[in-house]
């Protein structure tokens, strides 16, 4: 479970985030919306701890992600893995290197087990005959999965996507949301999504906050957030 209370973080001086608040129980997956400059971008660093707040606070099954002990930051750190907007793939490794990369840094899997993590993760995605392949040999949104493929490998409590269908075709956009709906579909990780795209909310997760300079504007469900009277969320999200 994560609990955002009273959030408040500023970068060079001004005040990015102000008291921003929610809850995201177990079992639930959440969708993180606002315009560009919203600060949608600083929430998730500072859930990740890269952050620090002014004031306020952020626990993660009760420990708390910035006052916790080192080791704890570190158990939390294993906990979470980041699908970035551009896949942030390592243009010297093949596919089986970068997916393998997160075992390898946590040096507790065997040779044998990294494959088979590896391959199993690469067949979520439809993509497990590209393990020779190198970054340059895939199309954009086979990277994207690829993407999506490195961040399962090790089983993460959450997954965090970063815009995940930006630049994409609609055709493609459509993939992605596909392997997204079913990674929330084996109920195994609580994904949070960024994203500009309000089409398909429903199948990315079943919880919204809308942020809006800084500040949060509307929490709460996916129905509640189409039967809203607000004129402002009525404009962006039809």
């Amino acid at each position: 479970m994560i609990v955002v209370k009273d959030l408040c973080v500023s970068l060079n001086q001004r005040l990015i985030l102000s008291d921003v608040s929610f809850n995201l129980n177990d079992g639930h997956n959440l969708v993180i919306l606002g315009r560009s400059g919203s600060g949608k971008t600083v929430l998730i660093k500072s859930l990740l701890g890269i952050y620090e707040p002014d004031s306020g606070s952020v626990t993660i099954d009760g420990i708390d992600v910035h006052s916790g002990s080192v080791a704890q930051k570190q158990e939390l750190k294993k906990r979470f893995a980041m699908v970035f907007q551009n896949a942030a793939l390592l243009d010297s490794f093949t596919v089986f290197q970068n997916i393998a990369l997160p075992l390898y840094e946590r040096e507790d899997f065997s040779a044998d087990s990294v494959k088979d993590k590896v391959v199993n993760s690469l067949s979520l995605v439809g993509l497990e005959n590209t393990v020779d392949l190198y970054p340059a040999q895939l199309s954009g949104g086979m990277r994207k999965r690829i993407g999506i493929a490195r961040a399962l490998v090790y089983d993460p409590d959450y997954i965090i996507f970063d815009e995940p269908v930006s630049g994409l075709d609609p055709i493609t956009a459509k993939e992605i949301l596909y392997y997204i709906a079913k990674i929330i579909a084996t109920a195994k990780s609580t994904v949070i999504t960024i994203t500009h795209e309000v089409s398909s909310l429903s199948l990315i997760g079943d919880r919204v906050l809308f942020l809006d300079t800084g500040k949060v504007i509307f929490e709460g469900g996916i129905a509640e957030l189409q039967q809203s009277k607000d004129s402002f969320l009525q404009r962006y999200i039809s």
